[in-house]
């Protein structure tokens, strides 16, 4: 659709709305002691027909609209309170404020309805976690890895749908790391407060552009009424390793004011291994005809995080809220590593340790406006943001050549170090405004800006007998400005209780410089335009079918672009490139969802299409040394089928599953002149299954399995991957006491086969994830609080690209 038709669509919308306008009855619902009165349900009547019903807001605020003139009755309905029923003659817009004097004392309520696991809506397919047994004394990451439709991988990537660049969001705050320091972000973050894990893989304009594959939202459980409440948890973890965790959330409302806080201690501890051969398909008399690498290490991180939210509500209508939040990881990484270069007529041994250090602090700062600006719903959101993150990231190597008999030392053949402190600093803005047209239709407009400053500093040494010197040709000072304006425009339309469409549009402009020892090599000024539509059909039997398409962009983070150096060997690294240019991603999808018996099946046919897309690839530099860089190689068409079935089977026995199918085809070259020529299948089935073990004694048991077959995408053939989790749990009054089994069998492994022209590399990665755990959780307080607010701070959208 053209911007043309586009807007004459729109302008002829509002004419429509102005030139049919009907009444509007609102009101403010409370108690005869004046304390508002939420969720208290509110219909109107004509005669023997509804007409129509809403639900008073948390400041206990009701609107019925579109209403034509003429006699009616209001009729009032909540749960601790007898139902009511008032005339009305409607002949202009009305005020009724009312007031409910005549309380039922309810003794017991038991609520026997569950949500189904799964659930298929308009743009995202929503995992209902709250109650699933993985989330208690799991940490996010754990979830995130049993989410339907979601793959991940040792080294923190994670693919929507088999297609890389996912964005994370925490209710609707944007969360997106990259690499190893997002699934060390999430796995610092207990799960226990989780309600569920929605899958977008055509997000609207509304969200951020960023993120060519699709979004993950993290919605955390509801607070609903006035009190105060609170929950506990303490996990201890055994694999190689002993780990341990503790986090708490507290929440209270009282009046006006609603304060809540979150802070969590993590102690994690891994001892991962892997193993590298690498063949040098070109050799030369100077470098090796292969190497063999073996590596095993003991990971450790200490993490601590704390927030604070503090809202005001000055009247029904308007609410002032801050957040301040921090976050602290203090990561260690002895890595121990064994090479063996294999020539013509000899070998060359050497034995490597490497020690890496990372100490990370985050500060940000949140301020927020909500504000109804009448009647009618008009809402304008406002957040102001400051960020600054500041990292200490240092590594010591020293290689050691040994005998190829006797593997004993003969002298110190490479000893180095390297430092490169990081530093972000972020200042944003943004605004949206949600525009009601009818009950049936909407706009929502927004506007935002990020000024973004980083600094990188490089000092590279190599130790001269006693004492370091500065090698000049790998130190360097890497400082990076980003700027970002967006606007987008969405209209929200229901036709009938058939039809209902949704189009939008995001306007994003790019300005980004960056400077390499204060030459300017980095100098971008980008405009894009992001379209997206929806088409939904509902049928009278509960099925729908929904059409989806959108497009995205997925940006280098701030560390892709720092030109740092992680050794696991003095001839491997993995290095940074500033040089990184954003990737663009498009997405047509069609959805079916319909009831199966006491469950529901999903299907869903897409193809995607990623140009210019970054992905992590090696090659060989002058003197033998592999370097892992990600790279922009080319492009990736993906084209998947999927099924999703759910079904209660027995009242003892509820089922998930999910199978994922796919035709992935990758075309490119890097390096010098490397060809990129892939097609592949691909294949992922999982399963989630609950049994109830004994309801009397509130016993349980949480069976889990997830297993990828193997594929090849950009040159990489990436093995089968299993992963399973036992998990029996045990309820107690306000306790619950879990026992959970993961990868007895260490089959959730990473292995990948690599061709490269110069290079064939076969790698190998076991994370050390066979652990058994005993997990404590506590709640504590009343258990109806009035839910926080769900802000989306600017300063999310910086932390998510830190690292």
């Amino acid at each position: 659709m053209s911007i043309r038709t586009l807007f004459v669509t729109l302008s002829l919308t509002i004419l429509y709305q102005f030139t049919t306008a009907q009444l509007t009855i609102t009101g403010n619902i409370t108690t005869v002691s004046r304390q508002i009165l939420p969720y208290v349900v509110v219909g109107i009547r004509q005669g023997n027909a509804l007409i129509s019903t809403t639900i008073s807001d948390s400041t206990g605020h009701y609107r019925i609209p579109n209403i034509k003139k003429g006699d009616y009755h209001l009729l009032i309905s909540h749960r601790s309170y007898r139902d009511s029923i008032i005339p009305v003659h409607l002949f202009t817009d009305t005020t009724i404020n009312l007031q409910l004097i005549f309380e039922k004392m309810l003794q017991q309520v038991e609520v026997t309805g569950k949500k189904p696991l799964i659930q298929m809506e308009i743009d995202r397919l929503r995992f209902n976690v709250k109650g699933a047994e993985l989330v208690v004394g799991n940490n996010i990451w754990d979830v995130i890895e049993k989410t339907p439709l979601v793959t991940t991988s040792s080294d923190g990537s994670i693919q929507i749908s088999g297609t890389s660049g996912v964005a994370v969001y925490l209710n609707n705050k944007k969360k997106v790391l990259t690499g190893a320091a997002l699934k060390s972000y999430l796995s610092s973050m207990p799960a226990d407060n989780l309600e569920a894990i929605e899958v977008i893989t055509t997000p609207s304009s509304k969200y951020d552009a960023e993120g060519g594959g699709g979004i993950l939202n993290i919605i955390t459980k509801k607070k609903k009424e006035e009190g105060f409440e609170g929950n506990t948890t303490f996990t201890d973890r055994q694999t190689a390793t002993n780990s341990q965790s503790v986090s708490a959330f507290l929440n209270n409302r009282t009046g006006n004011w609603d304060i809540y806080s979150n802070c969590y201690l993590v102690n994690r501890r891994r001892k991962p291994t892997a193993d590298h051969t690498i063949s040098f398909l070109q050799p030369r008399y100077d470098i090796p005809l292969s190497r063999k690498i073996s590596s095993s290490s003991l990971n450790s991180s200490m993490s601590a995080g704390a927030n604070l939210g503090i809202d005001y509500q000055f009247n029904k209508d308007h609410i002032f809220g801050l957040i301040l939040d921090y976050s602290g990881n203090h990561d260690r990484k002895n890595r121990d590593a064994g090479s063996q270069d294999h020539f013509a007529g000899t070998d060359s041994i050497s034995y490597s340790e490497n020690r890496d250090k990372l100490n990370a602090y985050t500060y940000s700062l949140n301020l927020n406006y909500e504000g109804l600006l009448d009647a009618k719903g008009k809402k304008l959101d406002i957040d102001l943001d400051v960020l600054d993150y500041t990292s200490e990231n240092t590594s010591t190597s020293k290689t050691t050549a040994l005998d190829a008999a006797t593997y004993d030392p003969l002298y110190i053949s490479d000893h180095f170090r390297s430092s490169a402190p990081q530093q972000v600093k972020n200042q944003s803005f943004k605004a949206d405004l949600h525009w009601p047209l009818s009950s049936n239709s909407y706009l929502d407009f927004g506007l935002r800006s990020s000024f973004s400053q980083i600094d990188n500093d490089l000092l590279f040494e190599n130790q001269m007998g006693n004492s370091w010197t500065k090698d000049i040709s790998r130190s360097n000072l890497f400082a990076y400005n980003e700027n970002i304006h967006a606007a987008y425009i969405q209209l929200n339309q229901k036709i009938n209780t058939t039809w209902s469409f949704q189009l939008g549009t995001r306007l994003e402009n790019t300005i980004a410089k960056g400077y390499l020892e204060g030459e300017r090599v980095v100098n971008r000024n980008y405009l894009n335009l992001f379209p997206t539509g929806y088409l939904k059909y509902s049928t009278s039997g509960k099925k729908t079918y929904t059409l989806a398409v959108s497009s995205r962009i997925t940006r280098p983070g701030y560390w892709d672009v720092n030109p740092f150096r992680t050794y696991t060997t003095n001839k491997a690294y993995f290095e940074g490139n500033p040089f990184l240019l954003p990737s663009t991603y498009y997405r047509e999808e069609l959805s079916h969802s319909t009831n199966a018996g006491k469950g529901n099946i999903i299907f869903q046919l897409a193809a995607s299409q990623t140009i210019n897309e970054i992905y992590p690839l090696p090659f060989e530099d002058s003197t033998g040394v592999v370097v892992n860089k990600k790279t922009n190689y080319g492009n990736k068409y993906s084209y998947s089928a999927a099924a999703i079935y759910y079904n209660q089977l027995k009242k003892w026995w509820q089922l998930s599953a999910t199978m994922l199918t796919g035709y992935v085809e990758s075309k490119g070259e890097y390096g010098n002149n490397i060809a990129i020529d892939n097609q592949s299948l691909y294949v992922s089935l999982s399963t989630n299954q609950t049994f109830t073990l004994s309801k009397k004694q509130r016993l349980s048991c949480n069976l889990i399995a997830n297993n990828s077959f193997p594929a090849t995408i950009v040159n990489t053939r990436v093995g089968n991957r299993l992963d399973t989790e036992l998990r029996l749990k045990k309820s107690a009054g306000a306790f619950s006491f879990t026992l959970s089994a993961t990868d007895l069998l260490k089959t959730n492994k990473d292995n990948y086969r690599v061709e490269t022209g110069e290079l064939l590399l076969k790698q190998h990665y076991y994370n050390d994830t066979r652990s058994v755990a005993f997990i404590l959780n506590y709640n504590f307080g009343k258990s109806t609080v009035k839910e926080k607010r769900d802000r989306d701070p600017e300063f999310e959208n910086i932390k998510n690209r830190i690292i």
